[in-house]
């Protein structure tokens, strides 16, 4: 290639790469959506160093820019060798592979919109039922100032369960369920985001709802487990602004936070979606992101003076600093700082992003449950990714190795490895739970309230304290829009129990009971001990462009206790 054309080339993609802020949404990206795993396989390959996986979600100007990251690395890995004589140049670090870049280009059309593509019932009326090659909404419009995207779903599911709520049970039945997506953004900076999931189990038992792992931490699922009724909701919203390296937050939605290739130990999927405020600083070096949220716990009546009775609920909130730095392409280090507190209104103390939280903590009087992480991620060679994270839920040097109560921690080690094959990366881990981790000793009317739940449901990794798992499985992208992933993982816990006096012993088994041993001591896997293997798998085909036909399962066998297995099919059309 002449170096005229060359440099014309580099040029123009470079000017894609760099995307003025008029074009860019500061809408978020709900941390469901599967973008962020495409984009992490990418980083595990080499080819995207600067994404950051560990904190979800982020904007819709993030994800474009990542996305034209690849689109302009892939072009330059394409050009001759000729063209690069003399000048250094590419490696082929950037080329993709065919599944690779048929998920580009689709990713591509979903968050750059190409108005030729985008086919509304009202706005341009252009939309069919059967466009099978078109992005469908409800209502777009697009102008220099303004984006509003209105999006439908309807869904069609069926559940069945064995092993319902850790009982010899099974259950099973049909639901359906709709989604309204309202979206936009004014200027590039302003970017609102809301979406609305109710559904009803409309045949069979509708117990199977509590062995759903996206739905048995709502509320009409979780308030009453040997009652449930049929109906579920979910709603996520987001107002958020985005201005340079600046963003600020408002939402109700899933945040994950963590080094993990499944499930992290900070905050992962197992509980319902947070309401928060999020204040972030983001550069490629350094990204510092301060976080309040409430949590809620599942209310009871309580009789009144009077003999009424009133519905309660402790007042409870979490707080969370996350201070991550790059100080080269391969590495990423990490530090989260977290504390719960209740019984009162927010802290001014903890709303402070630059106020240590463990400083604030001493300054209220060492009264709330303080929590910290430590994390690295280091990519020694193209195509590979290790990990590992300390969390520290309570920490005395002092007693360390000495198995006291006073040390609660939790730990994960893994790695991800690019196959072969385009659009495959295989990933494994392991994960420990010490005993008492993620509880609290401080209760109120019999409720332990710094514990780091939210309805009931831990917020940290969903195997729980006192627990371990083993981990290994494989992501792949395929053409014809076909994703699939498949786990395996063997599991070991240990469960609080009864003796033979009927006193109750706590060997540090639940989340939410806090109760400190009487001998101050630990002892891993004590306890009632379970363990056994299990599988998960979950593949999402669309024949036609927003027509999906989603399946999920999961089966854990225990060696003492009911096996559990969950299985879910969905055929959902977006309209």
């Amino acid at each position: 290639m002449p170096r005229p054309a060359l440099l014309a080339l580099v040029a123009g993609l470079a000017a894609l790469a760099a995307a003025p802020p008029a074009r860019a949404q500061a809408e978020v990206v709900p941390a469901e959506h599967p973008v962020y795993a495409f984009l992490a396989d990418q980083r595990v390959a080499g080819r995207l160093p600067e994404f950051d996986a560990e904190i979800l979600p982020t904007g819709r100007r993030t994800v474009r820019a990542h996305l034209d990251s690849l689109t302009v690395r892939d072009s330059l890995a394409r050009l001759p060798p000729d063209a690069w004589a003399g000048r250094g140049g590419a490696d082929g670090a950037g080329r993709l592979g065919a599944a690779e870049r048929f998920w580009l280009g689709e990713f591509r059309r979903e968050f750059f919109e190409p108005l030729d593509r985008v086919h509304s019932y009202l706005g341009n009326g252009r939309a069919g039922v059967l466009d099978a090659d078109a992005e469908r909404t409800l209502f777009y419009h697009r102008s220099d100032d303004w984006r509003a995207v209105v999006v439908g779903e309807g869904a069609a599911q069926v559940r069945a369960a064995r092993g319902v709520g850790g009982e010899d049970r099974s259950a099973g039945g049909f639901a359906r369920a709709v989604r309204l997506t309202v979206a936009g953004g004014w200027r590039g900076w302003l970017g609102l985001y809301s979406s609305t999931l109710a559904g009803t189990q409309t045949s069979g038992d509708a117990a199977v709802l509590r062995s759903d792992p996206a739905l048995a931490p709502l509320y009409y699922v979780s308030r009453d487990p040997d009652n449930v009724a049929g109906p579920f909701d979910q709603t996520s919203a987001s107002l958020r602004v985005r201005t340079g390296p600046f963003s600020a937050e408002i939402a109700h939605e899933r945040l994950r936070v963590g080094a993990s290739a499944d499930a992290p130990l900070v905050l992962s999927a197992n509980a319902d979606y947070l309401p928060f405020v999020r204040l972030g600083l983001h550069t490629r070096v350094l990204d510092l992101q301060a976080v309040h949220a409430a949590l809620s716990s599942r209310s009871a009546q309580v009789a009144g003076p009077n003999g009424d009775n009133g519905i309660v609920s402790p007042e409870r909130y979490l707080a969370l600093h996350r201070l991550r730095v790059r100080p080269t392409r391969w590495l990423d280090l990490a530090f989260t700082e977290m504390v719960v507190y209740g019984l009162r209104g927010p802290e001014i103390a903890y709303l402070n992003p630059l106020f240590p939280i463990k400083a604030a903590e001493h300054a209220l009087y060492d009264r709330d449950n303080s929590l910290f992480a430590l994390e690295a991620t280091v990519r020694p060679a193209r195509g590979v990714e290790l990990y590992g994270t300390w969390f520290v839920d309570d920490l005395a040097t002092a007693e360390l190795g000495d198995g006291r109560f006073s040390n609660k921690w939790a730990m994960n080690a893994g790695g991800s490895v690019t196959l072969p094959v385009s659009g495959w990366t295989a990933f494994g881990e392991y994960t420990r739970v010490e005993p008492h981790t993620y509880t609290h000793r401080f209760q109120e009317d019999g409720f332990f309230y710094n514990a780091y739940t939210h309805n009931a449901f831990g917020l940290g990794h969903p195997i729980g304290p006192n627990a371990d798992q083993w981990l290994a499985g494989v992501q792949a992208w395929l053409p014809a829009r076909v994703r699939a992933r498949a786990v395996a993982r063997y599991r070991r816990r240990g469960e609080n129990y009864t003796d033979e006096t009927g006193a109750f012993v706590n060997v540090g088994g639940d989340v939410e009971v806090g109760t400190a041993p009487p001998d101050g001591l630990k002892a891993f896997l004590s306890g009632d001990r379970f363990e056994g293997w299990g599988l998960q798998g979950q593949l999402v085909v669309e024949p036609l462009n927003d027509v999906e036909i989603r399946l999920f399962g999961d089966l854990q066998r225990w060696d003492r206790a009911p096996d559990e297995a969950f299985v879910r099919a969905e055929l959902a059309v977006r309209l």
